[in-house]
């Protein structure tokens, strides 16, 4: 039998255990292992702006982010800014860049305006190329790029990523107006292919045919915008695939249903002949 001195080293020993197992799951699980909380330089690629859609922001807007969806799955973001020293693109973190790379890099980054108050967005001609600083902090699945400008500035910030599939994924980090762009040929809505969530607040066709959506004021109600969408012509196709299945199983049916009254009135016939 063992004395209690040692029964008490024991169990010391074995709380202790316990305790720094129980530590290590919660460093583990909060965080800690698993996120770059401290901000590490980025290089980011400069792009032209040519490649750009940059139109000026409604007068009335202050805060609003235009998405582009591509059929090969590239997104192109543009961000009208006003009077800014620096600013956050906020990412998921699951996206690859536009060269294949797996991780937070964004492509083409275009950073183009001019100082303000003597820049401002009905003149874009006057914009050009500004420097800046970037930093990357990965939190939450959460890939986080903030910017430095060298001054402050008013015009444009614009980025590209790729996606992995027919749906587009943003988080919401302040409130503002956003508008997903669809591309050409492709819609969203239908309950089985896929809707957007939440619901838009305004849904429209723009000149190149293209399906705009609109949410206005979306945050804090939600915190994420999630759009899947599929080629135009797929739910007709579909209802096609469908209504030719449907009556290829009903004229089956009805083939089938023949069958077997023939063969039932053959089994008559001779159990007739039998009882005679």
């Amino acid at each position: 039998m063992l004395e209690p001195g040692v029964i008490l080293l024991h169990n010391i020993r074995h709380s202790k255990i316990l305790l720094i197992t129980a530590l290590l799951i919660v460093a583990f699980f909060g965080g800690g292992c698993l996120d770059n909380k401290t901000p590490e330089p980025i290089d980011l690629e400069p792009g032209n702006p040519g490649i750009y859609e940059l139109t000026p922001p409604p007068d009335n807007v202050t805060n609003i982010t235009t998405f582009f969806l591509y059929a090969n799955n590239t997104v192109k973001a543009v961000i009208p800014v006003i009077n800014v020293s620096a600013m956050d693109i906020v990412i998921p973190e699951k996206i690859t860049s536009s060269t294949g790379t797996k991780g937070p890099i964004i492509d083409d980054i275009v950073v183009y305006g001019g100082t303000y108050p003597y820049a401002d967005h009905s003149n874009p001609g006057a914009f050009s190329d500004l420097s800046f600083n970037s930093t990357h902090t990965s939190l939450r699945e959460k890939n986080i790029i903030h910017l430095d400008f060298e001054r402050p500035m008013t015009g444009f910030v614009a980025y590209s990523f790729t996606w992995e599939n027919d749906q587009f994924y943003h988080f919401l980090s302040r409130n503002e107006t956003v508008t997903v762009l669809l591309p050409e040929g492709y819609d969203t809505g239908n309950v089985i292919l896929g809707t957007p969530r939440p619901k838009p607040d305004n849904r429209s066709i723009d000149r190149e045919g293209r399906v705009r959506l609109v949410w206005d004021a979306t945050y804090p109600a939600h915190t994420s915008i999630m759009v899947k969408y599929y080629k135009s012509s797929l739910p007709t196709i579909i209802s096609i695939l469908v209504t030719v299945m449907g009556a290829t199983a009903l004229v089956t049916a009805v083939y089938f249903n023949f069958q077997i009254r023939k063969l039932r009135r053959i089994r008559e016939f001779m159990e007739s002949k039998v009882k005679k």
